[in-house]
C-alpha cells in the first residue's frame, strides 16, 4: 500500500512541530509586544504628568516671568516640549519646539483639555504625533491658567517596528530551527520506521532472513530488536512446524503401510492357515493400538498447547497415583525381564491435582524406562518429600541419554535413537505431554542421566495446604 506524502508521519510530525514552535513564538512575541508598548508608553504618559504638575505646582506658588522663561528654556533642551497658557487661553510661554506646531493643532489641545478631560490630553501613539498631558494652574483657588506638556510619539513608532523586525528574524530563525528538527526527526525517527515497516512486510512475505540495525538503547532500537527476535522466533517455528507435519507424516505412514502389507497378504491368498491369521490380527491390533496412541497424544497435546486443556483438582493421594500405574504397568515391565521396584514415602503426601492426568504422567515416564531398558535391568519408582514438595522419581538402568541430546527430549516427536524410533520409541511425544502436565499442577519436571548407567526423572509438586 502506497502512502500518500500528506500521510507520512515525517510529514505529520513536521507539521506538528512547527506549529508548536510557531505558536510559541507567537505567544512570546505577543506578550512581549504588549508588556513592552504598554510599559513605554506609560512610562513616557507617567513623566509628562509628573513633569507638567510639578510646573504646574510652582506656578501657582509664584506665577512669575522668570520662572515661565525657565521652564520654557529647560525643555528647550530636552526631548519633550512645555507650553503655558493661562486662564483666557492665551499662550504666555513656550518652549522653542512649539513653534514648529501648527496653530490649528495648539488650539485644538488648548481647548481640548478642559479641566473635566483630566491631564491626558493624547495617549494614542499610533495615531498621534505627541503624548500631551496638561496640569492646571491655581492663583488663590481660582484658575490661573494650565500647563500642557508635549512628547513625540516617534521614538514609540521606530522602536515598535525595530521589535517587529526583531520579531520577523526570529521567526524565520524558528521555522530554520523547526526545518533542522524535521529533518533530524526523520533521520532519527521516521527512517527506522520506515525501515522497520518494510522489514516487517518481507517478514510477512515470508523472508525471514531480513534483520533490522539496532543501535543504541532507545524505544525504537528496543522496537528494532524486537522485530528481530520475532523474526527469528518465526522463523523457528515455520521450520518446527514443517518439521512436525514430516514427523507426523512419518508416524502415520509406518503403520498405515503395516496395515497395507497385511491386508493385501490376506487378500492375495499368502494367509492359509489359522495360526498365520492370528498372527496377522495381532500384528493388525499392535499397530492399530500405536496409531490410536499416536492420535490420543496428538490431541492432548493440541489441547493443552491452545489452553483447553482442563484439570479436575482435588486433594489427592500420591500412593494411589502410584499404586494404579504401577499396577497398570507392571506386567508388561515384568513380561520384558525387566526388574520393577516401589520405594514408599515414610508419609502420606496429598497434593492438589487431576488424579487421572498425574497417572497418566507417571505411566508416560514408566512406558519410556521400559522401553529403554534392556531385560534383566531395573526400574526403581520412589516418592519422598522434601521440604514443601512432594517428589516423584523414575529411574532406569538403560543405556542413558547423550548430554547433547538432553536440551532436545521435551520437543515434539524427538527421539534420542532415531535409528530404532519404530523398535523403541513412542509416538514422540509423551514426555512433551508429561512436561505440560506437570506444569499446569505448577510443578516441575527434570532428568539426569549417564550414558551406560541410566535416566532418573524427577517430578517435584506442590505438597497439599503448602
Amino acid at each position: 500500500m502506497r502512502i500518500s506524502i500528506f500521510n507520512s508521519i515525517s510529514v505529520k510530525l513536521g507539521t506538528l512541530l512547527f506549529v508548536i514552535f510557531f505558536l510559541l513564538v507567537i505567544s512570546i512575541e505577543s506578550i512581549l509586544y504588549l508588556f513592552f508598548v504598554n510599559f513605554y508608553t506609560q512610562d513616557v504618559v507617567r513623566e509628562l504628568t509628573q513633569r507638567s504638575d510639578a510646573y504646574a505646582e510652582v506656578l501657582s506658588e509664584d506665577f512669575d516671568e522668570a520662572i515661565l522663561n525657565y521652564a520654557g528654556l529647560i525643555e528647550s533642551t530636552s526631548s519633550k516640549m512645555i507650553m503655558v497658557v493661562d486662564h483666557s487661553d492665551n499662550i504666555i510661554a513656550s518652549s522653542e519646539g512649539i513653534t514648529s506646531l501648527s496653530q490649528d493643532y495648539l488650539e485644538e489641545v488648548i481647548h481640548h483639555g478642559d479641566e473635566d478631560h483630566g491631564p491626558i490630553i493624547a495617549s494614542d501613539w499610533k495615531n498621534e504625533d505627541y503624548f500631551v498631558a496638561q496640569s492646571f494652574i491655581q492663583h488663590d483657588h481660582q484658575a490661573g491658567g494650565k500647563v500642557i506638556m508635549f512628547s513625540s510619539t516617534h521614538p514609540v513608532r521606530e522602536a515598535v517596528t525595530f521589535l517587529n523586525r526583531t520579531f520577523a528574524v526570529v521567526g524565520v530563525i524558528t521555522f530554520i530551527i523547526s526545518a533542522l528538527l524535521i529533518f533530524i526527526a526523520s533521520n532519527k525517527v521516521v527512517q527506522p520506521l520506515l525501515k522497520i515497516i518494510r522489514v516487517t512486510k518481507l517478514i510477512s512475505e515470508g523472508k525471514y532472513d531480513w534483520r533490522l540495525r539496532a543501535k543504541g538503547s532507545d524505544e525504537i532500537a528496543e522496537l528494532s530488536y524486537a522485530v528481530n527476535q520475532m523474526s527469528k522466533d518465526i522463523q523457528n517455528y515455520q521450520q518446527q512446524r514443517t518439521k512436525f507435519f514430516m514427523d507426523i507424516s512419518h508416524e502415520l505412514r509406518t503403520p498405515l503401510t503395516y496395515f497395507k502389507g497385511y491386508v493385501e497378504a490376506v487378500l492375495n491368498g499368502m494367509v492359509t492357515t489359522e495360526e498365520d491369521k492370528k498372527k496377522y490380527l495381532h500384528l493388525l491390533y499392535n499397530q492399530s493400538g500405536q496409531l490410536q496412541r499416536l492420535v490420543q497424544d496428538l490431541s492432548d497435546l493440541s489441547q493443552l498447547e491452545n489452553e483447553e486443556f482442563t484439570l479436575q483438582r482435588t486433594r489427592t493421594s500420591i500412593e494411589t497415583v502410584m499404586v494404579n500405574s504401577l499396577e497398570f504397568m507392571g506386567p508388561s515391565i515384568e513380561e520384558k525381564g525387566i526388574e520393577l521396584t516401589y520405594e514408599l514415602s515414610p508419609t502420606p503426601l496429598y497434593v492438589s491435582g487431576d488424579e487421572q492426568r498425574l497417572q497418566q504422567v507417571i505411566i508416560n515416564l514408566l512406558e519410556n524406562a521400559k522401553k529403554y531398558t534392556p531385560a534383566s535391568g531395573t526400574i526403581k519408582v520412589s516418592t519422598y518429600q522434601d521440604k514443601d514438595q512432594c517428589v516423584i522419581e523414575v529411574a532406569d538402568t538403560g543405556p542413558g541419554i547423550p548430554k547433547k541430546d538432553l536440551p532436545h527430549i521435551w520437543e515434539r516427536l524427538y527421539r534420542v535413537e532415531k535409528s530404532r524410533s519404530r523398535d523403541t520409541g513412542g509416538s514422540g511425544l509423551g514426555l512433551t505431554i508429561c512436561q505440560k502436565i506437570v506444569a499446569l499442577h505448577t510443578g516441575e519436571i527434570t532428568v539426569a542421566s549417564e550414558e551406560g548407567v541410566g535416566t532418573t526423572f524427577q517430578v517435584r509438586l506442590p505438597v497439599w495446604g503448602s
